[in-house]
């Protein structure tokens, strides 16, 4: 197969088969989901979207690259080594594609979701596509069968960061559409015209499929889509990347999906270390953390984007200038930039500084400051049990609610509560109590006791008051998210404001 092949009109037919087929098949997979009840609901929590929305849009795009590999195959334009690949796309994308519509309608646990997800991918290392050698900074690494387990490791790794990425409209489709079209570019200038047709077809089949999955989307991708993404976009990266047949330049792949690997990084990083199971959701990822900047779904759609170009623009240039530097260096500064500009990542190596600071101490022997807590423990409460504590204190005494302030540098946080019917006390000072103070982490918090009972004790309830809140905005820098429990929902209100920054 020679690269003239990507100029052939038969790849031309096949793309444009794959749009289409996408066009036509997404309406119908909306109308099967809603048909059997697989919604994704609005929780009001992580899922702002106004009405129930249907999964299963992955089907129609599976479907769709379906078409347009078997159009190439058909036409007879395609080689052995393009067949051969298709066949096992097909395979290992229609059976990851399988367990996200069972994910999608069943909710699998984690683990035995992760499990299938292992023997989805066998295909593919049966199949031959693995490396048993890599080139890291110039310097060849000879793994042997060690090839085989890392590869699966990768493609599971995808697998999951496409999938936790995937909580904004169109977000995991146009991180798909990028880093196919740029691992398009990549495979066609390394000699694998036969990967490069395969990463257009996945574009072609992620374009149709967006008319209908860009904000306000009218059908999400689910489960079922954002794993054969994360699947595929792995595949094509180390077969894109193939120095010769087993022989990875590993900076291509790993900066083509540094944005959706931070993710899940970070993700790992902060559920570990405040004590939450892997699979518990948070408002932590990059698209929850521009979305409470104030941004809009579109524009953090567009932020999102545009770094993933960066770092495909990243990965092409280290390709065609033999220099793996260029791509390191992009993804590494990229990372410096989120974190110092705390858009992403900061309150997870504020978590990881301190762990390693508790660790340090117990080591010299020395006492480690424990964090104030809702009880005594030696990892930082998680947000929702600062709150429920919270509430738990201000709701058993003779107060009639309050209103609660958090503020950092760029954002505030604004919460109100109010005692109703015969809980509310009928006795009350002339003026709210107050508690008031910054935080070591630079956090202003403000909170006003309203309608407090003459009874009260000021001088007990204030420093507990004060203690659950230091326990909040730890647990807040530590987790990201900024949310109330879901059962606590109906009694809270929350703002969020965005402040104007100060002129340099």
């Amino acid at each position: 197969m020679d690269l003239s092949l990507l100029a052939d009109n038969t790849v031309k037919l096949a793309l444009a088969a794959a749009v289409v087929a996408s066009l036509v098949l997404s309406p119908a997979a909306r109308a099967l989901a809603r048909r059997w009840g697989v919604l994704d609901n609005p929780d009001g929590a992580r899922k702002h979207h106004g009405r129930p929305v249907p999964l299963w849009g992955g089907v129609a795009v599976y479907l769709a690259l379906v078409v347009g590999l078997l159009v190439v195959r058909f036409a007879g334009t395609g080689s052995s080594e393009f067949d051969q690949l298709s066949t096992t796309v097909i395979l290992a994308c229609g059976l990851v594609c399988l367990v996200g519509c069972v994910d999608d309608s069943r909710d699998l646990n984690a683990r035995f979701k992760l499990l299938l997800q292992i023997l989805s991918v066998i295909p593919v290392v049966l199949a031959g596509y693995y490396f048993d050698r890599v080139v890291a900074f110039g310097y060849p690494i000879e793994l042997g069968w060690l090839g085989i387990p890392l590869t699966v490791l990768w493609l599971v790794g995808c697998i999951n960061s496409l999938n936790l990425l995937d909580g904004l409209d169109g977000l995991a489709s146009v991180v798909g559409v990028s880093a196919s079209l740029i691992m398009a570019v990549i495979a066609v200038n390394t000699g694998h015209p036969q990967v490069g047709i395969v990463a257009l077809i996945l574009a072609a089949s992620l374009g149709g499929f967006l008319f209908y999955n860009l904000p306000p989307a009218s059908i999400f991708l689910g489960d079922s889509g954002s794993m054969v993404i994360g699947l595929l976009v792995g595949m094509i990266s180390i077969q894109g990347a193939l120095k010769t047949s087993a022989t990875l330049s590993i900076a291509v792949p790993a900066v083509v999906m540094s944005v959706p690997m931070l993710d899940t990084v970070f993700a790992i990083v902060r559920r570990k270390l405040s004590g939450q199971p892997f699979d518990a959701a948070d408002r932590g990822h990059i698209h929850h953390r521009l979305l409470e900047r104030g941004l809009t779904n579109w524009q953090a759609l567009c932020i999102i984007g545009a770094l993933c170009l960066t770092t495909g623009a990243a990965a092409t240039a280290a390709t065609l200038l033999s220099f793996e530097w260029v791509g390191w260096i992009t993804a590494i500064a990229l990372v410096v930039v989120l974190i110092r500009t705390r858009a992403f990542g900061h309150h997870e190596v504020a978590l990881a500084k301190q762990q390693v600071t508790a660790a340090f101490r117990r080591y010299q022997g020395g006492a480690v400051a424990q964090t104030p807590a809702v009880a005594a423990a030696e990892t930082p409460p998680t947000w929702n049990e600062t709150w429920t504590a919270l509430l738990e204190e201000v709701g058993t005494r003779a107060v009639g609610g309050f209103e609660l302030l958090l503020a950092n540098r760029t954002s505030q946080l604004r919460y109100s509560w109010r005692k109703s019917g015969p809980q509310a006390p009928a006795r009350i000072t002339s003026s709210p109590l107050v508690v008031k103070f910054t935080h070591s982490s630079g956090v202003f918090c403000q909170m006003h006791l309203l309608d407090v009972e003459a009874t009260v004790d000021q001088t007990d309830i204030l420093p507990r008051v004060k203690t659950l809140l230091e326990a909040m905005v730890t647990a807040w820098q530590f987790s990201g998210d900024t949310q109330p429990p879901a059962t606590l929902r109906v009694e809270f209100h929350h703002v969020a404001v965005e402040l104007p920054r100060k002129a340099a």
